[in-house]
């Protein structure tokens, strides 16, 4: 699986120099940076559904850093990784994303965006002798809106829903369930360089 998720890390930075040749804003508007990144943390909502998992929902800190350039004045294409993390008593658990992302600006006058996402996922649950793992293909939908911090920053609030399917999971390197679901629902602030 190490060589799955280095070629999706291939993949997603293909995208930057492809995202690179960006165009500017439409003219009269203000122009754009060729390439942006985001900074973001928050709250993460995990579930995970299996035959023998507790289907309550787990929450925690999340974070993300994301990197793109626009393909459009109202696309942009990109690269996500991001990070979610619950310890306790019994057990930690975490979740890794790697994902090329697009975000989409309808609104001429207005900087909210639509997030579309496609990438891999991968869930660990330990208690210090035997872990629980799967890696999973993400799908990610969610929205956000940039709000200017001066001249060059910007605030953007956002929430995304973040869907895994895998064929299993896996304890210690035995397969223990057959098909589960993922769920992560992510909410939080990110800070960045204005888009």
């Amino acid at each position: 699986m190490h060589l799955v998720f280095r070629r999706a890390a291939v993949a997603v930075l293909m995208t930057v120099p492809f995202a690179a040749r960006a165009q500017s804003a439409p003219v009269g508007g203000p122009r754009r940076a060729p390439l942006w990144g985001t900074l973001s943390v928050g709250r993460g909502d995990l579930q995970v559904n299996c035959e023998i998992c507790r289907r309550n929902d787990q929450s925690s800190w999340a974070a993300d850093v994301t990197v793109g350039g626009w393909v459009t004045a109202r696309a942009s294409l990109g690269g996500e990784l991001g990070a979610w993390r619950l310890g306790g008593n019994e057990a930690t658990q975490r979740v890794m994303m790697m994902n090329a992302i697009s975000q989409l600006y309808p609104f001429a006058k207005a900087p909210a965006f639509v997030r579309l996402g496609l990438g891999l996922m991968s869930y660990r649950s330990t208690d210090g002798e035997h872990a629980l793992s799967a890696r999973s293909l993400a799908m990610q939908a969610g929205f956000g809106y940039d709000f200017p911090v001066k001249k060059r920053y910007v605030a953007v609030p956002f929430a995304t829903l973040v869907q895994g399917f895998n064929n299993g999971l896996y304890l210690d390197d035995a397969k223990v369930t057959g098909a589960s679901q993922m769920k992560l629902l992510r909410f939080g602030l990110g800070m960045g360089v204005r888009r």
